[in-house]
């Protein structure tokens, strides 16, 4: 007697619950002709993963997070989730995670050994882009704050690639800051020759350039290691970082920097959404700030 997969998973199911064990089903990934579909579920979070990135899309006005395991996304500030599954090449690795500026369905999701992928449709379907990439080691992901279908791509070794395409074809633009980088964003902040800065996180400091390419330098006086970087599209002179000496503010645009509050946790990774929220991610656990970083409040608890 065959036994469809649906009827061996509710059988499964009705199982568990009657030993008090709670069970979603749908979040299986099905592999359809080099794209990947991933099932959805919504609850209040109660996977127990490392966040290890953080993204927002202004388009959709959500907020994403993904870990090793899953991909989250939110529509109420963190307060509940849906639950996407991860592709298969990105499982169990670090991700990167970014969102276009214009199109609500737009995300990029990368990891080192897996390039990157793009997914129309906010993340429940993927395809990997990686033409003209010279590899797949990609450790740092982000778009551009303002042009919907331009993203960069950090590939270890290589360098700084761009695609102006959401992803169909990508050029090598920079060789990047010579320390690597951990995590870069594009910021709108005005007085480049192009259409922005980039900022990057560093194995030694903060780094920035214009997005012309015309040269990386440190953003002040910052030394250490730094995981996260981002910038408030509220008031783009506005930056933050986070490392292992907890977590800085420039509002100079990366000329003076100080200390500000740490999250009750170390931040792995930062971004703030367009009305100037600051969330910081780590471990399984999300908090906001909505003063720049003078108090912060649990969000997905």
């Amino acid at each position: 007697m065959h036994i469809s997969q649906n009827t061996t998973l509710e059988l499964v199911s009705r199982r568990l619950r009657r030993a008090g064990v709670a069970f979603a089903i749908g979040v299986a990934l099905i592999t359809q002709g080099g794209a990947y579909a991933a099932g959805q579920q919504s609850s209040g979070l109660s996977v127990k993963s490392n966040a290890v990135a953080l993204e927002y899309q202004p388009a959709a006005k959500a907020l994403v997070k993904a870990t090793t395991k899953a991909l989250f996304v939110s529509t109420d500030e963190g307060l509940s989730w849906t639950e996407r599954a991860l592709p298969p090449p990105l499982k169990g690795k670090a991700v990167n995670i970014a969102a276009s500026a214009r199109d609500a369905g737009l995300l990029f999701i990368s990891a080192p050994g897996a390039g990157v992928l793009r997914s129309r449709d906010g993340g429940k379907t993927w395809n990997p882009v990686n033409k003209g990439l010279p590899g797949l080691q990609v450790t740092a992901l982000t778009t551009h704050s303002e042009q919907g279908g331009t993203v960069y791509a950090y590939v270890v070794g290589k360098g700084i690639f761009r695609s102006q395409d959401a992803g169909a074809q990508w050029r090598l633009m920079d060789r990047g800051p010579r320390q690597g980088i951990n995590a870069f964003v594009h910021s709108s902040m005005p007085g480049s020759m192009e259409t922005g800065w980039l900022f990057a996180a560093t194995a030694d400091g903060v780094w920035r350039s214009m997005d012309c390419f015309c040269g990386w330098h440190r953003a002040g006086d910052t030394k250490g290691s730094f995981d996260a970087v981002t910038y408030d599209p509220a008031q783009p002179e506005r930056v933050y970082a986070a490392g292992h000496s907890g977590v800085i503010i420039s509002t100079d645009g990366g000329e003076q920097w100080s200390a500000i509050t740490a999250p009750p946790v170390k931040a792995a990774a930062l971004v703030a959404s367009p009305a100037g929220v600051l969330y910081a991610a780590g471990k399984d656990r999300i908090y906001r700030s909505k003063d720049h970083g003078a108090t912060w409040e649990r969000v997905d608890a």
